[in-house]
């Protein structure tokens, strides 16, 4: 690989150091929330046995399981199998779990309000991220078109090393590294996916749940406006 190759990958790799800021999250619709309604987490636990793929592997001396040289041969065995199934209510009434991780989050309001302002901050760092683009990726247009000889090649240079600037004032000084941070906490709070979950399963995800469930019961519903809960 010659320099200028090494200098072309350099800068694309820098322009996806960060990028556009990510949407809202999606809303959630949350049940009426009073101090007389409870929440509640019932979850069932069963066994079945089912057949599970086994694999079992004969290798020659020498030889480790995934060679050429070695025989893999794949079974059946019938296994006890037991999961936990988990369901919440609200009020009596069936929630999903995406409205069940809204509720019990007491930090929920706050990181949406931080992801907002984290959204300002990386969406003002475009300005100069697209001028550093423009001005590193004509750099290497130049330096690749002159072959590097004078004087083109060092504009392409001076064109580089000003789109670094450019860049770099980005990321560090108009937010650009929030813009990673935003992602992020994006996907924490996009539950739009879970919006559909009437159950949720597992031992661990149940212990967890009812844990949250006593701490929000204890702490009584947070006394939130609809417009707020839903980022109106």
């Amino acid at each position: 690989m010659n320099r200028t190759s090494s200098i072309l990958i350099l800068s694309l790799s820098l322009a996806a150091c960060y990028g556009a800021a990510p949407p809202r999250p999606a809303p959630i619709l949350l049940p009426e929330l009073s101090d007389e309604a409870v929440l509640n987490v019932h979850s069932e636990t069963s066994t079945t046995v089912e057949n599970r793929q086994k694999e079992s592997w004969s290798c020659p001396a020498g030889h480790a399981e995934g060679s050429q040289a070695c025989t893999r041969t794949t079974y059946e065995v019938a296994e006890p199998v037991t999961r936990t199934e988990t369901t919440a209510t609200y009020g009596a009434e069936p929630i999903s779990y995406a409205q069940f991780k809204v509720m019990t989050d007491p930090d929920y309001d706050a990181k949406v309000a931080r992801l907002d302002d984290m959204r300002i901050r990386c969406r003002r760092a475009n300005v100069p991220r697209w001028v550093g683009m423009g001005l590193m990726l004509g750099g290497v247009a130049a330096i690749v078109a002159s072959g590097n000889t004078k004087p083109i090649g060092l504009i392409g240079w001076g064109g580089l090393a000003g789109g670094g600037v450019s860049y770099a004032f980005g990321y560090y000084g108009y937010g650009g590294r929030t813009c990673n941070e935003a992602r992020a906490l994006f996907h924490d709070l996009d539950m739009v996916e879970e919006t559909e979950w009437k159950t949720v399963w597992g031992a661990d995800t149940a212990r967890e749940m009812k844990l949250l469930a006593d701490q929000f019961n204890t702490r009584g519903a947070r006394r939130a406006s609809r417009e707020h809960l839903r980022f109106e």
